[in-house]
This record gives structure tokens, C-alpha cells and sequence, in this order.
């Protein structure tokens, strides 16, 4: 090819290198495995990008990625037994209640920090775009200061009324909140008025609790002439969002609401020399063990750790858990511990029959990527919904923390472990799952692109966003309806009265 030839094409191809600044506040390393990988190919596509975060890449490569650590949260997290917080046990209420002041303490924390401060302060500071997670609503005080675009990025399904910012539509029976629970609205006339009634108050304590809330949080850290959080929200070019149908319902979704599909599944690597060899060695078969990253096994209280050991210690498999000390107190023979397995590897690994887990989205996405069948012991927030799930789908069994007995946890390994039908039915998810047009990778970093090649003017959101509910529930309409035919009904009434009046009157 000849140099000129070589020159016209650099100059004819569009080259984006925009300025991007993203906070990623909460401390759950699954969920800034996904934020990282948006991040870093963002940085990779050319872009400068500052990110806050809980979990920094360190990667010297990245040359045009700033990296603000905010591990400070982590501290909190110490202090906190988060499945306290977010317990499946606890009134629904509650967990609104408890898990936003959890969150107001994080985001407080992070927002006190030396360099947060003088990110905010620094007036010579220029963004093209601001990406937040979507759990806090003063974080969308960040494109009020820096007069940005914002999109919102979360790992999990969010709330109704985060649905409802942006007109997406989000009824109460087909599409519980997420925290009210999917499987709990049941065909009983109760679950469904628990659910409406939910839903109500859910979208009040967003608007007229928690926005005001957090707009003085704004106010103490970006100055008082910050604009209105609920309105930098409500400002939102589009949502993405981790969902998939092995969990979710299928759900309608405005073209602001992009799906990411999964894209922290990566092609399985070689595992590390040691656990090839235990996985390869266990001929009989291997079951894998693992809460999470915010469900600690170590945390566990002395009765249910005393059955789930009672329960492996009489399986005929290896074990594999991932036990967060150097010590676990009565410990089986055919029990390995490690405080990190790299899981996605381990998961593919042909011995692997089981994957025992708390349930949350990226461990299921994973074990149906992998071909694992599951047992689900679930502890909180979304997760009773999620095993409530893997068990309508047929890909595996749960099981109640508080109540599981060693002998049930035994039973339910067993089955799934030497039941050919489970192993059968998530790898025909995983076919469903994965076939697909685009990886989820490209599409999020596309639109990321589209939202500041048009500085955020765009019109990707329903007209229902900027409806009343009055409006949105055709109150009008209904209440003239009501009117006319309350009238019709009267006058056919008086019709009907003068007729039989003189029917009455002639047959004297």
C-alpha cells in the first residue's frame, strides 16, 4: 500500500478520544470484575479515562487510564455483616431501609477521601461523559458538576423505579422488584397486592426519602449550588445493565436500557499446575464450594459451617471450598480449602459435577457457561429469587440456610451430582444463552461511544419517562369514561322509569 494511500485512510476514519470519568463505589469484587473489563477496553479503545474505584487494575500498561482507589469502603464492609444487612429473612422493608444507610456510609466514606475531594474540586477538570453505578443516587451529582452526559451501569437488575426513570415499563406482577422477589408474587390475591402495594411505596421512599437524602449528601461535598440529584438521575442518557432470561423474566425494554450480556465470561485457561492435578486425580468426581465475595464462608455461624462439614465430609467427591483463613476448624479429608480459586477455570473442568454457591448472578452466569449443575444456598438480597430460579429451570437444587440439615445438603449434592438431567438442561441454557449476534464487551463500549459522539442528546427514552402517574394510569381518560357512562346508565334509568310509567298508567 502507498504512503499517501496509508495517510487518506487515517484521515478519512473518525477517531473518538474523549475524556470519561467512571465511579464504581461499591465494594464487591464480582461486581468490579464486570466494571473493570468496561474500563480497560474503553482505555484500550483510546480513551483517558478516570476511574474511581474500589478495586484498581494497577495494569502500568493502560497508559492513559488514572486509576482513584477508594478501597476505604472495604473497611466498612469489615464492620458489616453484609448478609446481615441485606438478609433474606428481614422484612423486605428493612432491608430498603438498612441496605441504603449501608450505602450512605460507603458513599460518605469514599466522598470524604483526599483525592475524590480534589477530583471534584479541581476546576481544570473536562469530562465527555460520566459512567456511575447505579445503586446511589448522589453519584449522579457527578454530571451535574461536570455538565456531562451520565449513563448508569449495573451488574444486576435494579429496582422498579429505576426502571420507571426512564420510562421503561415495569408492572407489578409480571416484573417484581427486585428486592421483592420474582417467585413471590404467586397467583394468591395477597402476593399480588404485596407486590403493587410494594411498588408504591418503593418508588415514594426513591423520590421523596432517599433523593432528598442523598441531594444533602451533594450538597456538603460539591457545594450548595449543586444541581438537583433527581434531576441529574432523571437526565440519564441510557442503563446498562446484567441481565439474562436463565434468571430474569423477559422484559420489554426501552432502547435507553442496553443488556450486556455477560461480559466477564472469558475462554477457560490453564489452571494452576497443582489444581490441574488434584481436578485431573479426582476421577470420582469434584464439587465446588463458594459464597462469593460478599457472603464470606468464614462468616458463617457455627451451626450451619458444622452441617455443611457433617454433609461433605460423607461425600464420595473431592472438595473444593473457598475458605477465606488459613484454618477451618474440623476440616474433612477430602476437603481442599483455598482463600481464591480462579472459578471460571476451576468450572470447566471435566471433574467438576456441582458448583454449590450462594446464588448470585455472576456465579450462576458462570456455572451455566461452564456446564456446572448448582446447589443453591441463598442468604440475601436478590439470591433467594435467583435459586427460586435454578430450580424452576431444572439446572439444579436449593436449599435454606437456616434450616438445611447435613443429611438434606448430602441429598441434594447427590442428586444433582449423579442426576444426569440437571447437567443436561444447563448445557442446553448455555447454547440458548450464548448464541448471540454481538459480545456484550462490543455493544457496551458502541453505545458508550454513540452517547458522546451526540453529547447525550439523544431520544432513546419512552415518553413515559416524563409522564405523571396520573397520566401513565389513564386517569382522565377512565374518569370521563366513568362520567359518561354513569350518565348513560342514569338517563336509560329514567327511560325505563317513564316508560313503565306509562305502561302503568294505560293498563289501569
Amino acid at each position: 500500500m502507498y504512503p499517501a494511500t496509508i495517510v487518506l485512510l487515517l484521515f478519512s476514519t473518525p477517531i473518538l478520544c474523549s475524556n470519561i470519568l467512571a465511579v464504581f463505589f461499591f465494594p464487591s469484587v464480582s461486581h468490579q470484575l464486570v466494571f473493570q473489563l468496561i474500563w480497560k477496553e474503553l482505555s484500550l479503545r483510546g480513551h483517558n479515562v478516570t476511574v474511581v474505584t474500589t478495586d484498581p487494575l494497577n495494569d502500568s500498561s493502560l497508559t492513559n487510564l488514572t486509576e482513584i482507589s477508594v478501597r476505604v469502603a472495604y473497611d466498612i464492609l469489615k464492620q458489616t455483616k453484609i448478609h446481615d444487612v441485606y438478609s433474606k429473612d428481614s422484612n423486605v422493608f428493612q432491608r430498603l431501609f438498612s441496605g441504603y444507610r449501608f450505602m450512605d456510609s460507603i458513599v460518605e466514606a469514599e466522598l470524604n477521601t483526599s483525592m475524590f475531594k480534589q477530583l471534584i474540586a479541581d476546576q481544570s477538570n473536562h469530562f465527555d461523559l460520566v459512567l456511575v453505578e447505579g445503586l446511589h443516587p448522589v453519584m449522579y451529582a457527578l454530571a451535574g458538576r461536570f455538565k456531562a452526559p451520565v449513563i448508569a451501569v449495573a451488574t444486576f437488575g435494579l429496582m422498579a423505579v429505576n426502571y420507571n426513570i426512564l420510562g421503561n415499563p415495569s408492572h407489578p406482577l409480571l416484573y417484581p422488584d427486585v428486592l421483592f422477589g420474582f417467585h413471590n408474587v404467586e397467583k394468591s390475591l395477597w402476593s399480588k397486592i404485596e407486590s403493587v402495594l410494594w411498588s408504591l411505596w418503593s418508588w415514594y421512599h426513591h423520590h421523596y426519602i432517599l433523593v432528598p437524602r442523598s441531594q444533602g449528601m451533594a450538597e456538603r461535598y460539591f457545594g450548595e449550588s449543586v444541581s438537583y440529584v433527581g434531576d441529574m438521575e432523571a437526565s440519564q442518557s441510557m442503563l446498562f445493565i446484567n441481565l439474562n432470561p436463565v434468571v430474569y423474566p423477559p422484559k420489554p425494554n426501552v432502547p435507553a436500557i442496553v443488556e450486556m450480556d455477560q461480559i466477564h465470561i472469558k475462554p477457560a485457561k490453564p489452571l494452576p499446575e497443582d489444581l490441574q492435578k488434584l481436578l485431573d486425580h479426582a476421577v470420582e468426581g469434584a464439587i465446588y464450594f463458594s459464597l462469593g465475595s460478599n457472603v464470606k464462608s468464614t462468616n458463617l455461624d457455627e451451626k450451619l459451617r458444622n452441617n455443611i462439614l457433617g454433609a461433605l465430609s460423607e461425600l464420595p467427591y473431592k472438595v473444593l471450598w473457598k475458605w477465606e483463613s488459613d484454618y477451618l476448624p474440623g476440616k474433612p479429608k477430602n476437603v481442599v480449602t483455598r482463600k481464591w480459586f480462579p472459578q471460571q477455570d476451576l468450572l470447566a473442568h471435566r471433574n467438576i459435577r456441582v458448583f454449590v454457591t450462594q446464588g448470585g448472578l455472576q456465579s450462576i452466569e458462570e456455572a451455566v457457561s461452564r456446564g456446572v449443575p448448582l446447589i443453591g444456598i441463598p442468604f440475601m438480597t436478590d439470591q433467594p429469587s435467583n435459586v427460586h430460579k435454578i430450580i424452576d429451570m431444572g439446572i439444579g437444587l436449593g436449599v435454606d440456610p437456616v434450616t438445611v440439615s447435613m443429611e438434606e445438603l448430602k441429598k441434594c449434592i447427590i442428586e444433582v451430582a449423579e442426576n444426569n438431567k440437571y447437567k443436561k438442561r444447563i448445557e442446553e441454557l448455555r447454547d440458548v444463552l450464548y448464541d448471540k449476534p454481538m459480545a456484550g464487551l462490543e455493544k457496551v463500549v458502541w453505545w458508550t461511544e454513540y452517547v458522546i459522539r451526540h453529547k447525550g442528546e439523544i431520544r432513546l427514552k419512552s415518553p413515559g419517562a416524563d409522564f405523571s402517574w396520573f397520566d401513565y394510569l389513564l386517569a382522565e381518560v377512565v374518569l370521563v369514561a366513568t362520567v359518561i357512562i354513569t350518565i348513560i346508565i342514569y338517563l336509560l334509568y329514567k327511560v325505563r322509569s317513564y316508560i313503565n310509567g306509562l305502561i302503568s298508567e294505560y293498563s289501569k
